[in-house]
C-alpha cells in the first residue's frame, strides 16, 4: 500500500517506519519537525519526508494515498496541558483535518493512535463499552478526535481508532517521561528509582514494537467491522500496579538499587480489557515488561546518555522561540473546512 503516516519521525514513528518498509509498503512522512531528525540515514532510506504541519499543510499533499497512520500529536498528558490550545488545535483540530483530507481524496482506510488514558480513574476493568473519564486536556482531546473521526467511517472509508495502553521499550527516538521507561533508565544510571507515591495505582503497559504491529494489523485487516471503532491495544496480563513495576526494575537492576516515593498521589488509575483487538484484529501483544526493562539496561550498559530529546515538555520549552511558537499556534486558524 502507499501509505501516509504523520508524526513518523517520533517514538513510535522510529519503530513503525522500518517495521512498514520491511513489509514492502510504499511510504510518507508528514512531521512537523520539532524534534530533529537529522539522523534518520538508513532506517528512512526510501521514506519520502514532508516537513508539514497536519493543520495547514496543502490538501493536495494528501492525494494518493491507499491509507493513513495518523501519529501527529503533542504526545502525552503534561505536554499536553503545556499549552491547551496548542494540544486542541493539533491533537485535534489537525487530526480531524487529516482524516477529512484523507477521506475527500481517495484513501481508504484511516487509523488514529489514542490512549487508554481516556479512562482517567476507574476501580472496575474497562472495556470499549466504559463511560470515559478523562482527567487532562489530552485524554479530552483524544475522546473528541475519536467521535469526529470515526463519524466518517463509511463502505469507502474506514476509520479506527486504536486505544493504546501506556508505552515502554526502546525506540531510536527514546522517551523519559514514561514511567517505566524512566523508572529503568534512572534506576540503572543513578540506583534510585522514583516512584509517584504510594505506587499504587494501576496502568495497562505495551511495548512499543507492539503498538507498530497493532498499527500494521489495522491497516492491512480486511475485517471492516474495526471500522467506525475505538479498540483498547494491549494484553489484559499487564495491568500492573506502578509499585510492582518499580520493585521488577529494582530486582533486575541489583541489589544497590531503592526506591523511593515523590509527589503528590497519582490521580489516574485504571485497568483495561484487551479482548476486542484479539477478537477482531487478531492482535495479541508479543513483548512484556521484563523484556523491555532487560532491553532499557542493555542499551544504557552500551553507554546510552539523558538528552534533551527524551524529556518531551522540557525539550518543547528549550527550543528557540517555542514559548512564541505556542502563541503562534494559538492564533492559527486551522483550514478544517474543505
Amino acid at each position: 500500500m502507499n501509505l501516509l503516516v504523520t508524526g513518523g519521525t517520533g517514538y513510535i514513528g522510529r519503530i513503525l517506519v522500518p517495521d512498514l518498509k520491511r513489509k514492502g509498503h510504499e511510504i510518507t512522512v508528514m512531521d512537523r519537525g520539532f524534534l530533529d531528525y537529522s539522523d534518520l540515514e538508513n532506517e528512512y532510506e526510501g521514506v519520502n519526508i514532508l516537513r508539514e504541519d497536519i493543520r495547514t499543510c496543502d490538501p493536495d499533499l494528501l492525494r494518493g494515498f491507499d491509507a493513513v497512520i495518523d501519529l501527529a500529536a503533542l504526545s502525552n498528558d503534561p505536554s499536553g496541558n503545556l499549552n491547551k490550545i496548542a494540544t486542541w488545535d493539533i491533537n485535534y483540530i489537525g487530526r480531524v483535518r487529516i482524516a477529512r483530507l484523507a477521506k475527500k481524496l481517495g484513501a481508504k482506510r484511516y487509523v488514529v493512535a489514542s490512549s487508554c488514558s481516556v479512562y482517567g480513574f476507574r476501580d472496575d476493568i474497562c472495556t470499549e463499552t466504559t463511560p470515559v473519564n478523562p482527567l487532562t486536556t489530552y485524554a479530552e482531546a483524544n475522546i473528541a478526535v475519536e467521535k469526529d473521526n470515526l463519524a466518517l467511517n463509511d463502505q469507502e472509508f474506514r476509520s479506527t481508532a486504536l486505544r493504546f495502553a501506556t508505552v515502554f521499550g526502546y525506540s531510536e527516538r527514546f522517551r523519559l517521561d514514561l514511567v517505566i521507561n524512566a523508572m529503568t533508565f534512572y534506576g540503572y544510571k543513578n540506583h534510585v528509582i522514583k516512584m509517584m507515591r504510594d505506587g499504587n495505582q494501576y496502568r495497562p503497559f505495551i511495548h512499543v514494537k507492539d503498538v507498530s504491529r497493532a498499527l500494521i494489523s489495522s491497516i492491512e485487516s480486511d475485517n471492516d467491522e474495526i471500522g467506525g471503532r475505538f479498540i483498547n491495544v494491549g494484553n489484559n496480563k499487564q495491568n500492573v500496579q506502578i509499585r510492582d513495576v518499580a520493585e521488577m526494575i529494582s530486582n533486575k537492576i541489583g541489589e544497590d538499587c531503592r526506591i523511593e516515593l515523590y509527589g503528590d498521589p497519582d490521580n489516574r488509575s485504571y485497568r483495561v480489557n484487551f479482548d476486542l483487538s484479539k477478537k477482531l484484529m487478531g492482535f495479541e501483544t508479543k513483548y512484556d515488561i521484563a523484556q523491555g526493562v532487560e532491553e532499557i539496561i542493555k542499551r544504557c550498559s552500551e553507554g546510552l546518555e539523558d538528552i534533551p530529546q527524551m524529556h518531551t515538555v522540557d525539550y518543547y520549552k528549550k527550543l528557540i522561540g517555542y514559548e512564541k511558537e505556542l502563541d503562534r499556534f494559538a492564533n492559527i486558524r486551522p483550514k478544517i473546512l474543505l
